[in-house]
Formats: structure tokens, C-alpha cells, sequence
């Protein structure tokens, strides 16, 4: 466990000095014109670091400084989104607020209603949660490897998920069992499309009109088959703004995660790091895929070597 925390925490420590360091060169390339900004998360909660499996280390930003960053946004002015006025924006037949950013939630998991919602609430914002249809009521020790304790690693079920709508808060697909859709053929893409979107609506009522690609993983067959399966906005995980010229099925959206400080935060609120979106290309995520799977089983045979 020692060697594995370590490395996570090396993982996170490189990550926010090179966030620190890229924001430079993106002052000259900040858009000027009017947009709106999608940010998305994965978990919040107080969790300790080391209890945390691998992944939700990275991905878990802390309470406080959740906190903090919606204290920032209220202060500079900043209101949330719904997204049928988001959709009205990128349609053209609402003017863009500049002031205006939709948050996001990727997977489901109960601490956003846990710990997120009541600071949300509390600065009068709201959210979309996108949810893993056949993760609902399991954890991450059900569905991945390099999970969380159970108890740690809760997604929503149902009675929270209508807690979360009957708070005022929004939900949309992020497919049945979050493959990356694109190793899929068309018809099996289809049917994760169609299955979680159908599963949520008979379940919780609401038209389901929204997408989150899981691992940000998609490509042209992939956006035909969002289309087919009926929904009318899809959210990738690359980073950038969005304008009404914006394809419906490809919008971006900005990180936030465990290493991101609020320098950091606040650089990527102003679109200075924007121009990383590089990092979202099939070679980029090829190579960081293939390095997890190098050094996360790593750290792994260290720990049991040791034990």
C-alpha cells in the first residue's frame, strides 16, 4: 500500500506543476470571444488519501476545496446552468453569458449527494450528475479494478438518485456499463446508448437528453449512434469553451481533479490551459493508458513483494 500511495501522490505532485507551468504560454492563446464553460468532476469527499483506491485518489477533490472553488466562481459572479438553457445557448436561440458555467459529475457516485450537494446548494448552484445505468446501488469494488474499500467507493442507488433530482439537481447517461465506446461495433455502442437512457427514464421519470462519453472515448460512429439512440447533447472530456458554432455531440468540458490548486483552478476558469487539449488525442490517451497499465501493477508487486 505504501509504494502505491506514494506513486499517486508522485502521479499528483507532477500533474500540478506542470498545470502551473503550462498556464503561461496559454495567456496569449485564451479565447476572446463569448462562450461557456462546462467543468465536470468525478467525486468529493474527506476521504483519506491512502484509503482511496488508485484511481479515486486522483479523481476525489476534498470538501473544503470544493468549497472554495464555488466560493471563487460566486464571488467573480458566476452562475450555473440547466441544461436545457445550456442546450439554448449552443443552439443560438439564447445569447451567450460569459458569467455562466454548467457543473458536472462523471459516474454517479453518492458523495456527490453526499458532499457536493449541500455546498452547492448553499452557493445557490446547480448540477448534472451522469450516471452509469447498471452501476446504480454497486460500488467500485462491483465494476473496476484498482477500486475503492466498499464503503468508500459507493455509487448512487435509487432512493439517492431521487434525493439528487428532488434537490434540484439534474441527471444524465454516461452509458449502461461504461465501456470505452469505440473499442464497441456500432450496434453494441447502440445498445449502451439506448439501454441506460431507457433504464433512467422508466426508472426516474424525466426525458434523459444528455450524454457523457465514458473516458471522454468517442469518434464519428460514436456520435452517430448518440444521435440515434435519441439524445440531443454529448459531453467529452476535452478541454476547451463552447460557442453556438459547437457540435452538439462533441461539447468540451474542463477537469477538475486532486491536483488542481486553486491557482490552478482559477488559471483554468480563465481558459489559460485550454490549449492543452492536445492531451485528448488518440495518441496522448493511448500513451498515458498504457502507462497506467505499466506502473499501477507495479506498484502493486512492490507492495506484495514487500508484504
Amino acid at each position: 500500500m505504501a509504494n502505491a500511495v506514494l506513486l499517486s501522490k508522485v502521479r499528483l505532485w507532477i500533474k500540478l506543476g506542470l498545470k502551473t507551468a503550462l498556464a503561461v504560454p496559454g495567456l496569449l492563446l485564451k479565447s476572446r470571444q463569448p462562450y461557456v464553460r462546462v467543468l465536470f468532476y468525478h467525486r468529493i469527499n474527506p476521504y483519506t488519501f491512502h484509503d482511496l483506491g488508485a484511481v479515486s485518489r486522483e479523481l476525489t477533490v476534498q470538501p473544503d476545496m470544493f468549497e472554495a472553488q464555488m466560493r471563487y466562481l460566486a464571488r467573480n459572479n458566476y452562475r450555473t446552468l440547466k441544461l436545457e438553457e445550456f442546450y439554448r445557448m449552443m443552439a443560438g436561440t439564447q445569447a451567450i453569458d460569459a458569467k455562466a458555467v454548467l457543473i458536472t459529475f462523471d459516474d454517479g457516485y453518492e458523495d456527490n449527494l453526499l458532499w457536493a450537494a449541500p455546498l452547492l446548494a448553499q452557493f445557490g448552484f446547480s448540477a448534472v450528475v451522469f450516471i452509469v445505468s447498471d452501476f446504480i446501488g454497486k460500488s467500485t469494488a462491483d465494476v473496476w479494478p484498482n477500486s475503492d474499500p466498499t464503503a468508500l467507493g459507493m455509487f448512487f442507488n435509487e432512493a439517492q438518485i431521487s434525493d439528487w433530482k428532488r434537490a434540484g439537481f439534474e441527471i444524465g447517461s454516461h452509458t449502461k456499463t461504461h465501456p470505452l465506446l469505440t473499442t464497441l461495433p456500432g450496434e453494441q455502442q447502440l445498445d449502451e446508448l439506448s439501454a441506460s437512457k431507457n433504464a433512467l427514464e422508466v426508472r426516474f421519470g424525466d426525458p434523459i437528453q444528455s450524454i457523457a462519453y465514458p473516458g471522454g472515448d468517442f469518434d464519428q460512429v460514436t456520435a452517430g449512434c448518440v444521435f440515434e439512440a435519441g439524445y440531443s447533447l454529448a459531453f467529452t472530456t476535452i478541454p476547451g469553451v463552447n460557442r453556438p458554432s459547437h457540435s452538439m455531440m462533441s461539447i468540451c468540458r474542463t477537469e477538475v481533479s486532486a491536483s488542481d490548486s486553486m491557482l490552478v483552478f482559477r488559471a483554468k476558469i480563465a481558459g489559460v490551459l485550454d490549449w492543452l487539449a492536445f492531451k485528448e488525442s488518440h495518441t496522448f490517451r493511448q500513451f498515458m493508458a498504457r502507462l497506467n497499465r505499466l506502473l499501477i501493477p507495479l506498484a502493486q508487486s512492490k507492495q506484495a513483494n514487500n508484504d
